[in-house]
């Protein structure tokens, strides 16, 4: 990055590595030196991560992607108010049809536009009445002068917005570099049957969540069920039997694979759970899990692809996207599955229990919550690492070496990987049984 460009003669005094000097000759035969002043980058560092402001490496690197910022059921006739990687920003979808997204404050005197009125063509102003397409474009200025293209000046801040499957993607990256969007498999196949669940908000940093997807440890031990419930999944996970497991690198990203012995000498049963980049999750087990199936029932393979897109609001919290996209014979399979996956009222609490998140057990949700959400920032935290965090250290190296190579004008690696499969996304995340050995 230049700082900034001056002319001198020499001596040349506090002139640093990392500045350019260049002598020229004047009309006059006299010689003078130009000294460009350039700032090194900071070196990259695990402490960088959590952060998505505008300017910080994880911040500008997220802006190298779609990020779903909304679904299309939920966006009506009323604005929303949403924050993405710090910004402020209002949805809407416009008279038309048209979805927009632009900055929360109208930029004539900053009120929200989350209280806007949808007519005429965009987003009008509750104070002064302007008017804003979904690009930004001023159209009406009531109270002013109706001088031809004054209102055509103002330009507000503008992001462009493509649906995908029931979710709203948006790009806040250089107009310039906007990539076409991945057309991720579970949002644009025709096969099957897809079910968007409830949007959730979660008030603690993305990466502490984000990472908790390649940690296949903690299911046998924070998740752990009855061991004779004779179910699968308490058979696998088994607190006492914890399975080895493999962190695998993928064009997409990484999956963990754990195993147990199979039914036959050459067959064994595997759990895969994927991290795909930026900050996606997927994992096959839904189908099993929830309907308490017991092992012999992985013989089918599983059928549910259960997706989870990560937005950063700021540093301090996140908003979940979910999607299920299933494959499999059952008609009713949604109808079945909507029960486990409401939100549960919250457990009575002790009279004494002084903690945040208690009562936590019993319940998936709360239990990640309870333990993410109590971790400090990646780089504020003391951390002792072990063998069984093989899965979090190929996470973290993939998504520093990503931002690193966003830092150099590199493609994300996220994008390769659409384009060099004309745009689509296929993710892993098969449960059941297969021929050892596979990944």
């Amino acid at each position: 990055m230049v700082l900034f460009t001056v002319s001198l003669r020499p001596p040349f005094q506090n002139v640093t590595l990392g500045s350019r000097i260049r002598q020229l000759t004047d009309e006059r035969g006299r010689h003078f030196w130009i000294i460009t002043v350039t700032k090194r980058a900071k070196k990259l560092a695990l402490a960088d991560l959590p952060f998505v402001g505008r300017g910080t490496p994880s911040g500008e690197w997220f802006r190298r992607h779609w990020l779903v910022v909304g679904t299309s059921r939920e966006l009506r006739d009323i604005p929303q108010a949403v924050k993405v990687l710090g910004e402020e920003l209002v949805l809407f979808r416009d008279d038309r049809g048209r979805i927009g997204l632009l900055g929360l404050h109208c930029p004539h005197r900053g009120t929200s536009l989350e209280y806007g009125d949808i007519e005429d063509g965009g987003i009008r102003c509750p104070y002064h009445g302007w008017i804003f397409d979904v690009g930004g474009r001023c159209l009406a200025m009531p109270a002013e002068p109706a001088e031809p293209g004054f209102a055509g000046k103002v330009r507000h801040l503008s992001y462009p917005v493509q649906e995908q499957g029931g979710l709203l993607f948006a790009f806040l990256g250089p107009e310039a570099e906007t990539p076409p969007l991945p057309r991720y498999l579970p949002l644009v196949s025709t096969d099957g049957q897809r079910s968007l669940e409830a949007t959730r908000l979660y008030n603690y940093n993305w990466f502490n969540f984000i990472e908790n997807g390649a940690d296949p440890a903690h299911f046998s031990i924070l998740h752990r069920a009855d061991p004779n419930d004779g179910t699968w999944r308490s058979w696998f996970f088994n607190f006492r039997d914890i399975p080895p497991f493999d962190a695998v690198e993928m064009p997409y990203g990484m999956k963990v694979i754990s195993r147990k012995p199979g039914p036959t000498a050459d067959t064994e049963y595997v759990d895969e759970k994927s991290f795909a980049l930026p900050a996606i999750l997927q994992i096959g087990d839904t189908e099993f899990t929830h309907f308490n199936q017991p092992r012999e029932a992985l013989a089918a393979g599983s059928h549910n692809a259960h997706l989870m897109f990560v937005t950063p609001n700021d540093d301090a919290s996140f908003t979940l996207y979910t999607v299920n996209h299933y494959t499999g014979p059952d008609q009713e399979f949604f109808a079945k599955l909507a029960p486990s996956r409401r939100v549960q009222a919250p457990l009575e609490k002790k009279s004494y229990d002084r903690r945040e998140f208690s009562p936590f057990r019993g319940n998936v949700r709360t239990e990640d919550i309870a333990c993410q959400a109590t971790q400090k920032l990646l780089g504020q935290r003391g951390e002792q690492l072990a063998t069984s965090d093989r899965g979090v250290i190929l996470l973290r190296k993939l998504i520093l070496n990503d931002i690193e190579a966003v830092r150099r004008n590199s493609k994300p690696r996220a994008l390769t990987n659409a384009q060099q499969h004309d745009g689509l996304v296929t993710i892993d995340s098969f449960t059941g049984v297969r021929v050892k050995g596979v990944s």
